[in-house]
């Protein structure tokens, strides 16, 4: 049972530390980002799908009014999803310039409106795709961001900006350090135009190389994988920056990752073969390491505390013990059980999405993350 602990703990480490030691040592030199004067920005269209946000949706409203972009190259569309609570009727009465509803009566899925959004923006010569959320806000400054290395790297077909999780008294919450980890990692790959998966509040591709979605995938992991089989890079800039508020709690946030992890698993299953006759071997990489093996970890952890109990008793119930102590701090609110707890939370909601994806359960409907 010792070579199955020692597997188990190389597992667990792989993905976590071996991996990212990895790709700190291929990813080479940053590229360097430069500002790209008003005539030469391509034209935006924001797609934004929305279902039920009659309380987010002036807000959104507002941060669009207020980016830094030229008015005569940027656009929004929102289309809503089958809402119930008039998110389309606010969005009539603020008649914001600039900003077309496309109001859809019965429920499709997010994909299923991007894709409608998509095919309406792109017939008035839209050049790029920015993908949002309603209850995701830009910084100033973030579109030119987005845009510049389309402008100067014919090879980029993708970019993605990153998000901030924030609680209600606007403070960066316990993700904030696995966001952190996650933005060295993904500022790395992209080094080399590798991209595990885009932040779905803020990324944006060339509209061209949009392809029609199966309404079951999901679209900020799927279209890393479509642009690099199409021979393109994906870009990561941490510096474009969107924010958005926290889950509200442990059920709720168990549930997110259980759907997210159900849907991208689904989508490497359907979107990975076509990176295998185009080459594309480092994303390949990149998403087995960085998704694949994070989803597992946690039959690893089973297959260690297994091993664990098999050749030392005395530690297996030591390791229990201090799983205790960990779930009594998480309960009092102790910052020190945060951390790790979110860990745990997350890898057993990996393991019930792998469950969910095997069911057939791709989840193409759900409620908004804090609507």
């Amino acid at each position: 049972m010792i070579w199955l602990l020692a597997v188990a703990i190389l597992a667990l480490l792989y993905p976590y530390v071996i991996f990212p030691a990895l790709m700190a040592l291929i990813s080479g030199l940053p590229r360097k980002n430069r500002a790209v004067p008003d005539a030469r920005l391509p034209r935006i269209a924001i797609l934004i799908s929305a279902y039920n946000e009659a309380g987010h949706i002036l807000d959104k409203l507002a941060n669009f009014k207020e980016m830094d972009y030229p008015a005569g190259r940027l656009r929004m569309w929102i289309g809503t999803d089958g809402s119930e609570d008039g998110t389309a009727g606010i969005i009539r009465q603020a008649n914001v310039p600039g900003v077309t509803l496309v109001e859809r009566f019965s429920r499709g899925g997010k994909t299923a409106v991007l894709n409608d959004l998509a095919s309406r923006a792109r017939a008035e010569e839209t050049d790029l795709f920015v993908f949002s959320d309603v209850n995701a806000f830009f910084l100033p400054g973030t579109l030119r961001l987005l845009a510049a290395p389309f402008v100067d790297e014919p090879q980029t077909g993708l970019v993605s900006g990153r998000s901030l999780m924030r609680g209600d008294n606007g403070q960066v919450v316990v993700e904030g350090s696995y966001y952190r980890f996650e933005t060295w990692l993904k500022e790395r790959q992209s080094r080399r135009g590798w991209l595990a998966g885009a932040f779905g509040p803020i990324y944006a591709m060339r509209a061209n190389l949009y392809r029609e979605l199966n309404p079951a995938l999901i679209n900020d992991l799927t279209h890393p994988c479509q642009v690099s089989a199409l021979g393109y890079d994906c870009r990561f800039l941490p510096e474009a920056v969107a924010e958005e508020s926290a889950g509200d709690d442990a059920g709720r946030e168990f549930s997110r990752q259980t759907r997210m992890t159900a849907q991208a698993s689904y989508v490497l299953l359907t979107q990975m073969p076509a990176l295998f006759p185009a080459g594309r071997w480092g994303q390949i990489w990149v998403l087995i390491s960085h998704k694949w093996m994070r989803w597992t970890a946690g039959l690893w952890i089973i297959a260690g505390f297994i091993a664990l109990a098999a050749t030392s008793p005395p530690l297996a119930a030591l390791a229990l013990a201090g799983l205790l102590i960990l779930l009594l701090g998480w309960r009092a609110k102790a910052n020190w059980a945060s951390l790790p707890c979110y860990f745990l939370l997350v890898h057993t909601a990996y393991l019930n999405g792998l469950l969910q994806a095997i069911r057939g359960n791709r989840f193409v409907v759900w409620k908004p993350r804090a609507g």
